[in-house]
């Protein structure tokens, strides 16, 4: 990253937080944590430029994808040194960068994330889809969602809440996955049998799954965002819930060289 210029682009690090509307202990916790590079220095200041402005919104991208931020400093040091996607995320063609590795957790480990699964909840947690038995232990499949789980009930939301809003995406995903995969059979399948093309069914959805997993997750996102704008010209609290939203919607589209632009 090149040091800023003495330019109107040059900010502080408060004017940096005030300018992305993020804690200036948080830009110091991602240079510590080596996600971002040191500022330049004009005697005893730092000063930050639009470089750090991408790197910073890039680093926030991220974060919304499921990211930890171990991981993204994973990620943007092997971007850094020039790896591809594939060999920086570890995984091969057919694996989906957007899946998870199930969590295997004790019940005093499962108590300790999410306070309240006792009882009721626990069995409501099953139904949900959110957990599943392992002997004397629990699988978590989605630990996302376990998290997003946790974060609710820190924020004051019943656990019983936050357990039907899993409920929701398992049965909803549930029912999608089921008219994927009758499409792929019903459709897909005699198409690829007709091409006399036997490999190219195994490609296109070593292939697709990825894409489909990546698509998917966009997809809900945008349509998620619509919905909530939609939402608040009807709810009683529509204008604390959308100014919330408007806090975290993303506003870039990158052009096909990929550089990222304002937008909407």
């Amino acid at each position: 990253m090149t040091e800023p210029s003495a330019s109107g682009d040059d900010m502080t690090i408060d004017e940096l937080a005030r300018q992305l509307l993020i804690p200036v202990r948080t830009i110091r916790e991602y240079h510590t944590m080596r996600l971002l590079p040191p500022p330049a220095r004009r005697g005893r200041v730092g000063i930050y430029g639009p470089a750090h402005v991408k790197r910073l919104e890039l680093i926030a991208r991220l974060q919304r994808r499921g990211y930890s931020l171990a991981g993204i400093r994973d990620l943007l040091e092997a971007w850094d040194a020039g790896s591809d996607l594939t060999s920086l995320l570890g995984v091969g063609p057919g694996q989906a960068a957007l899946d998870e590795t199930p969590m295997r957790l004790t019940r005093a480990e499962l108590s300790a994330r999410l306070p309240g699964l006792t009882g009721g909840a626990l069995n409501s947690a099953f139904e949900a889809g959110l957990i599943t038995e392992a002997g004397d232990e629990f699988v978590v499949r989605s630990p996302a969602l376990l998290a997003l789980a946790t974060d609710g009930v820190k924020a004051g939301v019943p656990v019983a809440d936050m357990l039907d809003l899993v409920g929701i995406v398992h049965r909803e995903v549930t029912a999608l996955a089921g008219l994927i995969a009758e499409h792929i059979a019903d459709r897909l399948l005699p198409a690829m049998k007709s091409a006399q093309d036997p490999g190219g069914l195994a490609q296109l959805l070593q292939r697709g799954r990825v894409l489909l997993l990546q698509g998917t997750a966009s997809t809900l996102a945008d349509r998620l965002g619509a919905a909530i704008i939609a939402r608040t010209d009807r709810a009683d609290d529509g204008a604390a819930l959308r100014a919330a939203f408007e806090r975290i919607r993303v506003r870039a589209v990158a052009d096909s060289a990929g550089r990222i632009h304002p937008w909407r």
